[in-house]
């Protein structure tokens, strides 16, 4: 799973998590007196602004640390999510006639993977359930009687008493049969359902439907969102009896006579207004003190919005774990620059490849090894690379190719370099440490001298750079060689090596240094 993928599944759990943590303190609020402090219209306002939060601050928590990064962002924590995911393994491209390199195998499918594609169809056959019942539900009501028109709104008579609107096809209100025998009851029914459209509920409904279907496994969706659609009920009765000058014992008997006339509750589509309607609770709501202070809410809100961002900012940050963004790696790449040594350029392929390194298992194991064994060798290694005026940061290729380890060919250890395998630290392969010097005999192999060795490639990495002018070139050089590199260049006219990467022309070998040495001037990354 690439890096963006398990960022945005990090934020969509984070979400999951805060809408089960806003609606706990909504309610909590609510118990605590709140809800004698706030009439239906106030509370129902609060509880779709904590949804809102809690749905969005994550993926805003996300966006965020792309452009504002700061210094904690450096101090990483463990995170399961970083467990999940496999080495990335590294595309080889072997030289003619020499053998393949063995790959250390991977962790296979990720179960992270197969969490997001059930939770993917699971989301996407829910909504297409539901929009096939809003589709059943708009050809029939069009087969239904229209009482009369209300501006816009047809009222028809159905089973039950709902209302609904549909984009492009018009607002609706469904009344029972059983209230044409009692006027005021018809003419609350209908005034009530109209406050739906008057109040956007209709509107919401399909936020309401999106929302249910995204998180569809979450309990406390499907019980945040029936608590939605009751304070919408609550918050209409409210409107008629306070606003509209609707005598509260009228409105209260027509609720009495409604329930016991219609007792079975409708099966409608997610977030049609029509509900189960609790009877008792709205009828004792008729006869409250409603109070009319907005600043309550607007305090209430900001209360909850004070809570669930930090909330959201550390557990983006814990299900993140180590991983690095873009600009956080560009940040390390500027800290950590010094005058004369391997300039790191980094793009996408670089921050892919550090990724890999710093939230695998096997990316951590091997370059903790590789920082270990470079301790016994970095002096004299370092020594050799002064003495040709070569950067310091080339430390990294030893890094990436034997995990400073002094290997023989037939050795088996992993490697993160591409193409066939060497030996030695340096991991040069016969014909190019002849080249240079180096013995390669039965019974005598001077690959597996650590200081022959780093002279033979401080002499090689000179020439390449002599050669191409370029550190980025002369290191997919080192890897696939001067014929391969030089026909590349040939071919495309394009010294960008960011650029034959992302094409296909060059292999990630150059991505892989530049990201070790990333590592070797920040180490902390892997602790």
């Amino acid at each position: 799973m690439s890096v963006v993928a398990r960022e945005v599944l990090a934020a969509y759990l984070t979400a999951a998590v805060l809408v089960a943590v806003g609606f706990g303190l909504v309610r909590a609020a609510l118990a605590w007196g709140m809800e004698r402090r706030l009439d239906a219209r106030q509370t129902l306002r609060v509880g779709r602004v904590t949804l809102g939060l809690a749905v969005l601050l994550p993926f805003v928590a996300l966006a965020a640390r792309e452009w504002m990064p700061s210094a904690p962002l450096f101090k990483f924590e463990r995170s399961l999510a970083g467990f999940a995911a496999p080495l990335t393994p590294v595309e080889a491209r072997p030289v003619l006639g020499a053998a393949p390199r063995p790959r250390s195998s991977g962790l296979g499918l990720p179960g992270a993977m197969v969490g997001v594609g059930l939770v993917g169809v699971g989301a996407l056959a829910f909504l297409a359930w539901e929009l096939r019942r809003y589709a059943r539900l708009r050809w029939k009501l069009a087969t239904l009687p229209v009482l009369r028109r209300v501006g816009r709104v047809r009222v028809v008579l159905g089973d039950g008493a709902f209302s609904v609107w549909f984009p492009g096809g018009g607002a609706w209100v469904v009344v029972p049969a059983e209230v044409l025998e009692d006027a005021e009851a018809l003419r609350l029914t209908v005034r009530h359902e109209l406050q739906h459209h008057r109040q956007r509920d209709t509107v919401f409904a399909y936020a309401r439907l999106g929302f249910d279907s995204a998180f569809f496994w979450n309990p406390f969706t499907r019980a945040f969102s029936r608590w939605l659609a009751e304070r919408q009920e609550f918050a209409c009765d409210e409107a008629l009896v306070a606003v509209r000058h609707v005598s509260a014992e009228a409105y209260a008997r027509c609720l009495l006579q409604a329930s016991l006339r219609v007792p079975a509750a409708l099966s409608l589509p997610a977030g049609v207004t029509g509900m189960s309607h609790p009877t008792v609770r709205r009828i004792h709501m008729l006869f409250q003190p409603r109070p009319r202070s907005s600043v309550r809410t607007l305090g209430l809100s900001l209360s909850l919005a004070l809570v669930l961002a930090p909330l959201a900012l550390w557990a983006q940050g814990a299900a993140r774990g180590r991983a690095v963004s873009l600009t956080e790696a560009r940040a390390l790449a500027e800290a950590g620059r010094k005058a004369g040594d391997l300039p790191v350029v980094v793009d996408a392929a670089v921050v892919e490849q550090l990724n890999t390194f710093v939230t695998t298992p096997k990316g951590r194991d091997f370059m903790r090894k590789a920082l270990a064994n470079l301790q016994a060798h970095r002096e004299a290694m370092t020594g050799t690379l002064r003495s040709r005026s070569l950067p310091e940061g080339l430390l990294a290729v030893a890094m990436v190719e034997s995990a400073v380890s002094n290997l023989p060919e037939t050795s088996r250890e992993p490697s993160m370099a591409p193409g066939p395998r060497g030996a030695g630290v340096w991991m040069f392969i016969p014909e190019t440490a002849r080249r240079y010097g180096l013995k390669v005999e039965a019974g005598r192999d001077e690959r597996l001298d650590v200081a022959r060795e780093t002279e033979a490639a401080a002499a090689l990495f000179q020439a390449l750079y002599e050669r191409y002018g370029d550190w980025r070139l002369a290191l997919a050089a080192y890897n696939q060689g001067e014929g391969v590199v030089d026909r590349v260049l040939a071919e495309t006219g394009v010294r960008d090596v960011s650029e034959l990467v992302r094409t296909g022309k060059l292999n990630g070998y150059t991505a892989t240094v530049q990201a070790g040495v990333l590592l070797l001037r920040n180490p902390h990354l892997l602790d």
